[in-house]
């Protein structure tokens, strides 16, 4: 009896052995696979090297600004699109609504090595020596749309800098029926000068909220509230991104206008 089970045993033993095998990586991918601990900057690198993969994206959006101070509250809209095609071709354009009854657009576009921007508050076609450079004078007016999405792209082109540092991470939450990380910090740290057209200002403090899709690691929406000597900024930034598909010859053209 006690041979028959020994024997028993070893042709048992070897195919527990498979089965554990086969299932502990089964047992262990929910605590790998679960995002719930992922600290702040695990999901920043991971939504790095995502922008760094895709071969094209295009989005449309829109910055809001409310200016308040103590005698009210101002408000303005900058609608922005982004058309971009792997390795260097970009198309980048804001457009600030803020202004009365007229409106003003920036455009900047490269492919290659040729840079053109084009700014209806100084008309004509210009050629910046660098995207960096066309897409920093934007930086500002822009709400920052003008290098957050074009930087996570292009990081050797545009600057491979943190989108925020200081980073914590917040409850998820959801923006547009979309699941998202919430991860809030600052630009840069405080207090810091801030150049805005021909004024330079002194920002005292801010905070940063990032929304980023858990699915996808896209950039959904960014919240910005500074704190200036005699105001408060708050903005919110929304993006509809699409990634990896044609992008029509159209939504490249530089095609300032006339």
């Amino acid at each position: 009896m006690l041979a028959t089970t020994r024997r028993l045993w070893r042709l048992i033993l070897p195919l527990c052995v498979v089965a554990l095998a086969t299932a502990a990586p089964a047992q262990e991918s929910p605590a790998h696979g679960d995002d719930a601990t992922l600290a702040p900057e695990t999901i920043l690198l991971r939504m790095a090297r995502a922008y760094r993969t895709f071969r094209s994206y295009r989005d449309s959006g829109e910055v809001r600004t409310t200016l308040l101070t103590d005698g009210g509250r101002a408000g303005n809209d900058r609608p922005f699109r982004t058309a971009f095609v792997r390795p260097d071709r970009l198309r980048f354009q804001f457009t600030d609504t803020g202004l009365g009854e007229r409106s003003s657009a920036y455009i900047v576009w490269t492919e290659g090595t040729e840079v053109r921007s084009w700014w209806d508050a100084q008309p004509g076609v210009r050629r910046p020596e660098s995207l960096q450079s066309a897409l920093g004078v934007a930086a500002a007016p822009s709400g920052g749309s003008s290098t957050r999405i074009p930087g996570l792209l292009l990081p050797r082109s545009i600057g491979e800098g943190p989108i925020v540092i200081a980073a914590e991470r917040i409850q998820d939450a959801s923006d547009r029926g979309v699941s998202c990380f919430r991860i809030r910090g600052k630009s840069q740290k405080t207090p810091y000068m801030l150049t805005m057209g021909t004024q330079t200002f002194t920002v005292q403090d801010e905070s940063i909220t990032l929304w980023i899709d858990r699915a996808t690691l896209l950039l959904r929406k960014v919240e910005d509230r500074k704190t200036f000597d005699t105001y408060t900024s708050e903005s919110i930034t929304t993006y509809t991104p699409e990634i990896d598909i044609e992008i029509p010859p159209t939504d490249l053209a530089f095609n300032p206008p006339q």
